[in-house]
């Protein structure tokens, strides 16, 4: 069987083939919302079992410097609260983009400019979405 001329993009190079098909796409945005979904129930039984024994530790600490390193323990699982807000915005983005009708998304082979930087002390990921501010979480720890 013949192929096709190969269509190349500016760069050069020809694009992925599977994201050339709508099918392939939706598939491929259906597959990214499963592995987030993944990624985000590891990470909060992970940061769960952590804060678990952390607290278990602290219930047993011999003293006041022990306790405040498995407090800093604590703190740091802070991380996930952030981290989960932002998998779950890119989530939800990629689930909405599967509810598109077949063929409407299509790969540009022209790249896109980036938007622009959010100003200082803003954290786009956060804003409106559900969880703690950092200020909020401070305050639960007592900071």
């Amino acid at each position: 069987m013949a192929r096709g001329p190969d269509r190349l993009n500016a760069a050069g190079r020809r694009p992925p083939p599977a994201l050339t098909d709508p099918r392939a796409v939706d598939g491929a945005l259906r597959a990214a919302v499963t592995q987030l979904d993944a990624v985000l129930a590891e990470q909060d039984r992970a940061a769960t079992r952590i804060l678990g024994l952390a607290e278990l530790l602290l219930e047993r600490a011999p003293d006041d410097a022990m306790r405040l390193r498995i407090e800093a323990i604590i703190e740091s699982c802070a991380f996930q609260d952030i981290s989960g807000q932002r998998v779950r915005k890119v989530r939800a983005l990629l689930a909405r983009l599967t509810t598109l009708a077949p063929g409407t998304l299509r790969v540009s082979e022209t790249p896109i400019e980036s938007p622009a930087a959010a100003p200082a002390g803003v954290d786009p990921a956060a804003e409106g979405g559900p969880g703690l501010t950092q200020e909020e979480v401070d305050r639960l720890l007592g900071k």
